[in-house]
């Protein structure tokens, strides 16, 4: 995928033939073939960290950390009590 499609304005474009016309299609259909491919690689490995693969983690990126919500138990308890000892 290291092709770099040539930019053309319509007027070049007006001035081919068919026969170059079709090949330039071909490539670029190619090229959103393997973009495509690439798009789902990176997809899937966006989705895994160290928690659901092997991976160490080292390699994670840097995300936040979900926050734990407590149960309302807990909530009420720590809101009645007064500060303290």
């Amino acid at each position: 995928m290291s092709q770099k499609p040539q930019c053309q304005n319509k007027e070049q474009l007006s001035q081919l033939s068919t026969k170059e016309l079709v090949e330039i299609i071909l490539a670029q259909q190619e090229i959103i073939e393997g973009l495509y491919q690439e798009i789902e690689k990176l997809k899937i490995s966006r989705d895994l960290d160290s928690k659901v693969s092997s991976k160490p983690p080292s390699s994670d990126l840097l995300k936040k950390p979900e926050k734990k919500t407590d149960s309302p138990e807990k909530e009420g308890t720590r809101k009645n009590r007064k500060p303290g000892g």
